[in-house]
């Protein structure tokens, strides 16, 4: 077998590039969030492999044996074994409200949240106003850093060209990532409809996570109000496509490019004793 392309080495000198003052505790919190990233990358990775073996007509059966997994255990990965899956994944009560939003995703949502409060200020209205398609869309930018956010720029759009077309915006930036609270939002159908279609993109695309990214395509592709005013800004569904498709793939060259030239220019860092962690953390 080929060397792995992401040796160990790569990825402990790259995590220390990142607060190269910093202490024990900031390396675990920027070593989470790299393995969170590579995470998704690898089950888009796999997720990509799957599509095509499936689209060259192998059965599931001959899939998992190849994943070293059962038919039935592939299956459940990758194809949704029944129509509650959708509200498994986005239900916003129980234990774990949410659970499969990415921590941009769910700050979007209080974002819209903020929005929608804000809105519900102005009617006079004491009944709390539910989220719709409109306001997921302007709280897009309250994140920019997500590939929704990152996707509409680069169509050459502007927030405040997003938010007078969608009637809602500016959205705050805010902090708060405590799944449990969503409970509290409501939604109306257009933003119903936005998460049915993210769902569908996230199992297309492979993913076991729903991004931002996947929120953007919900949207557009739900042929929506929203989605129509984007498409007159210049900004049609499958643009979007493309341009989230592009993003992935330059992050995916960039985090490789960094970790082969710290390969090349940095000595590989050396080993920890194992009495150094605790057993089991």
């Amino acid at each position: 077998m080929a060397e792995f392309p992401v040796p160990l080495d790569n990825l402990i000198a790259y995590v220390k590039t990142l607060h190269p003052d910093g202490g024990p505790l900031e390396n675990v919190s920027d070593a989470f969030a790299v393995s969170e990233q590579l995470d998704e990358q690898s089950d888009a990775l796999l997720g990509y492999f799957v599509d095509q073996a499936r689209r060259s007509g192998l059965p599931w059966s001959q899939i998992g044996a190849a994943m070293g997994v059962s038919k039935q255990a592939a299956q459940k990965r990758f194809v949704p074994s029944q129509p509650s899956e959708e509200s498994n994944i986005l239900r916003a009560a129980g234990d774990k409200p949410f659970s499969r939003f990415t921590d941009r995703a769910v700050r979007v949502l209080f974002a819209a949240g903020h929005l929608a409060a804000g809105q519900e200020g102005q009617t006079g209205d004491a009944q709390p106003l539910p989220i719709g398609a409109g306001q997921l869309a302007a709280a897009f930018f309250s994140e920019p850093r997500g590939l929704a956010a990152k996707a509409i720029r680069q169509a050459g759009l502007s927030p405040e060209q997003v938010y007078a077309a969608v009637g809602a915006g500016p959205a705050p930036q805010l902090p708060n990532t405590d799944r449990a609270a969503l409970r509290d939002l409501t939604f109306d159908e257009s933003a119903k409809a936005t998460f049915r279609e993210a769902l569908k993109w996230a199992l297309r695309m492979g993913h076991n996570y729903i991004g931002t990214e996947h929120l953007l395509l919900g949207l557009l592709f739900t042929d929506g109000q929203v989605a129509q005013a984007f498409i007159t800004l210049g900004l049609p569904p499958q643009r979007a496509e493309e341009l989230i498709t592009a993003e992935l793939t330059a992050y995916q060259a960039d985090l490789q490019g960094q970790l082969t030239s710290m390969g090349r220019n940095r000595p590989a860092p050396q080993p920890t004793e194992p009495g150094e962690l605790p057993a089991g953390d």
